[in-house]
């Protein structure tokens, strides 16, 4: 017995996992989609199978002193004529993860210089990075306990968690990987590392069934182990080609608590785990061990809020569930991912559309983030035998412009506090029966909004990625809105108008922030449209409120046009200054709560009454110093992200906390990141149970009582300025000043 299998995690993947050649099929399609697995099975162990020679690698780093002979690169399109130069060179073609190998080998031995611009080209697929942090997808093991329920549209695959598929690349990762959280860790950091992504900070995610059925030893294990993968990790050694237990200094797992505070000073740091579950099982209890384990976030399957629709498919819960499992989660600080799930049985766009503008417009519902995940016919799936008994056809079967036109419509009413973290489900096509098989529906959604002049506002679609502007181009928003039984301050440091269509990383491709004439245009055309509405929508009201016969309800309105001619000037100003105001490109931002009653006795963490709660801080991309040239940007430039934007942020929810009478602050704070929060003044507190540790700033009542007052906490004399804790607005050193902030 090897020392891993004394570890409940690894012996539970290996218990219940199933060989996808003892799996009966029992459909063509689910026939087709194991011979899909199988063959991913097979190339990924031959894949691994073939080591490189310390002849082939010497023959790698030569490759790479010719490439980096010249000056550093300034462009994308200098370094491929170069590369193509040296491949003609030496006769070979190098793949990109070689090259990486032999650059960090030299590098390491201090062979060559470090190049900034060859590490930002050879980051393979940057996306996964430049939103501030690296995502890691973990799966729980199989079994029987992995979800209590039977929903129609959900795969039950043999060997599999319940509600995933064998062929989607976590699971297919996690099934090579045993269900083994440690290794599944190892191989997916390691991976990125090769890549040229920086593994230091690390979003977690955890997937696989309903975490809350999993037994309470394999979840306390699962969440250790993963605290003790980070711990153990070794960036360096994967980027030089080592894998696995190679990539890691392995010793004895320790607890939870003290993986987790070896985690806050790691080189590879967890700031943020996210855990998945149903909304009825989101109980005070449940909670309390979500906090214990790190969590920061929650994902619950909310699918849909029309109860008919949620009977039909037997989810097993209704829409009130939902509404009150994110009360319970804003309540106390966690930050809210819903799953929405358009084309289900029984549902229609009609239907779907009303789901949207619930979780839209209402208060109850108003998350975080979203994943939108329409409705798929899979094997091992109830639905799929409806689908061949022609008891549901997906109405984007009939006609698939319907679903893109919803999400659309959807895409262009998105808050800008809202992320849409998924539009699609990560299922290959191999494994789709009926419903959406368009695997770039984001692409495609996004050229319908472009066509109409519209944009998605959502924080994913407005991150700033790889090309920032100048700080003199910035400022600060703050956003007020409902939600739960509470009120938000979406809190935000945003730069200039991002273009109409895609997402943020469109922006980049010509250069920076500069639109191309057609662009223009169609913005121009677009304000125009939106002006010549609004004009329209001021006349029908004139109309309305003149009421008597129709001639006279027509003079009004010809009225109202004449005026808003006479008024208007060559560009609709009002109209397009709160386009920029709302799809401004986005370099961080915070999420303020006051929960309704603050100081009532928290039924879970009695430690947050009477707090004011920051739910999230999050920095994007990087920025150029003020005044910098745009055509003096180069490839070569680094990109600190450390430079204020996160200090304003939180300085900016303490004074509006103080303003509002609060007198203490509790950050939920991911593990990784505890001591920046304590670098601000803040202490962790910890539980009588020593289960909910929480980073709390008491507000002194001096500082809070001239906040109140005129908002100018520099008036504050109460000694506690100079103590370890002092927080006022002016000892949060920023490189921000220039900001203005603008209020609702």
């Amino acid at each position: 017995m090897t020392v891993e299998d004394e570890y409940l995690t690894a012996r539970l993947g290996k218990m219940y996992m199933v060989p996808s050649k003892e799996v009966v099929a029992t459909s063509e399609a689910a026939d087709k989609h194991l011979r899909a697995f199988e063959q991913g099975c097979e190339e990924w162990m031959s894949y691994h199978a073939q080591p490189h020679t310390e002849e082939d690698l010497e023959g790698f780093e030569q490759f790479v002193v010719a490439l980096l002979s010249g000056p550093e690169f300034k462009s994308e399109k200098e370094y491929e004529s170069r590369i193509q130069a040296v491949r003609r060179q030496f006769k070979t073609t190098l793949s990109k993860p070689q090259i990486v190998r032999a650059y960090y080998r030299l590098r390491d031995a201090e062979r060559i210089e470090r190049s900034p611009s060859f590490e930002r080209i050879t980051t393979k697929k940057a996306v996964r990075s430049n939103s501030g942090v690296v995502v890691i997808t973990i799966v729980t093991a199989p079994g029987r306990f992995s979800c209590p329920n039977d929903c129609y549209y959900c795969p039950d695959e043999p060997g599999q968690p319940r509600s995933y598929l064998s062929t989607e690349p976590a699971v297919a990762r996690a099934n090579q990987n045993e269900f083994d959280p440690v290794r599944q860790f190892y191989d997916r950091a390691g991976t990125l590392a090769k890549q040229g992504h920086t593994v230091d900070k690390v979003e977690i995610i955890v997937l696989g069934g309903t975490w809350s059925h999993y037994p309470r030893d394999y979840q306390e294990e699962f969440c250790r182990d993963l605290f003790y993968a980070a711990n153990t990790f070794d960036e360096r050694l994967s980027k030089l080609g080592q894998k696995g237990e190679g990539a890691a200094q392995t010793r004895e797992r320790r607890p939870l608590l003290e993986e987790q505070k070896l985690n806050e000073k790691a080189v590879t740091k967890i700031i943020g785990l996210t855990l998945e579950t149903r909304p009825d099982h989101i109980t005070p209890a449940e909670v309390r061990r979500l906090r214990r384990y790190g969590c920061t976030r929650v994902q619950i399957g909310v699918q849909h809020t029309d109860d008919a629709v949620l009977a039909y498919v037997n989810r097993g819960h209704d829409r009130a569930a939902a509404v009150r499992a994110t009360r319970l989660l804003k309540t106390c600080g966690f930050k809210v991912d819903l799953h929405l799930m358009p084309d289900l049985p029984s549902s229609d766009t009609e239907k779907d559309w009303a789901m949207f503008q619930d979780v839209l417009h209402g208060e109850d519902l108003q998350a975080d983030h979203w994943k939108i995940y329409p409705c798929e016919v899979t094997p091992f799936t109830r639905i799929e035998t409806w689908y061949k008994e022609g008891k549901y056809i997906p109405y984007t079967e009939k006609d698939p412009r319907l679903l893109t036109e919803l999400l659309a419509r959807v895409k262009a009413e998105v808050h800008p506090w809202i992320r849409l973290n998924r539009v699609i489900r990560d299922i290959p096509e191999v494994s789709i029966v009926a419903g959406n098989s368009l695997t770039n529906l984001r692409q495609a959604i996004f050229e319908v909004l472009k066509s109409r002049g519209q944009c998605c506002r959502c924080i994913r679609c407005r991150e700033v990625r790889d090309w920032p502007e100048t700080t003199d181009g910035l400022r600060l928003r703050v956003r007020e809105y409902r939600s739960s039984s509470g009120t938000e301050f979406f809190i935000s440091i945003e730069g200039g108008h991002r273009g109409f269509g895609g997402g943020a990383t469109q922006r980049a491709l010509a250069g920076g922030q500069k639109a191309t004439k057609r662009e223009k245009k169609e913005r121009k055309s677009a304000l125009r449209d939106a002006s010549a509405q609004a004009e329209m929508k001021a006349a029908a009201k004139a109309a309305s409120a003149a009421g008597g016969t129709r001639e006279e309800r027509k003079k009004a309105a010809a009225a109202a046009l004449a005026a808003a001619a006479a008024q208007k000037t060559s560009a609709p100003v009002e109209v397009e200054q709160e386009a920029d105001e709302e799809n401004a490109t986005l370099y961080g931002l915070l999420r303020l709560r006051f929960n309704d009653d603050p100081r009532a006795p928290s039924p879970v963490f009695p430690e947050l009454s009477g707090c004011a709660l920051i739910r999230e801080l999050h920095v994007y991309g990087a920025l150029v110093a003020a005044g910098r040239e745009e055509s003096s940007r180069s490839l070569a430039d680094d990109r600190p992200q450390h430079i204020g934007i996160g200090k304003t942020l939180m300085g900016t929810a303490e004074l509006i906390a103080a303003a509002h009478g609060f007198q203490k602050i509790s950050v939920i704070a991911g593990v990784g990141v505890r001591n920046y929060y304590r670098k601000l003044g803040y202490c962790l507190r910890v539980s009588a149970a020593n289960i909910t540790p929480l980073c709390t700033l008491d507000l002194c009542q001096g500082w809070a009582a001239s906040a109140a007052s005129n908002l100018n906490p520099g008036s504050c004399t109460h000694p506690c300025r100079s103590s370890p804790g002092a927080h006022s607005i002016e000892t949060r050193p920023s490189a921000l000043k220039i900001l203005n902030p603008i209020f609702p």
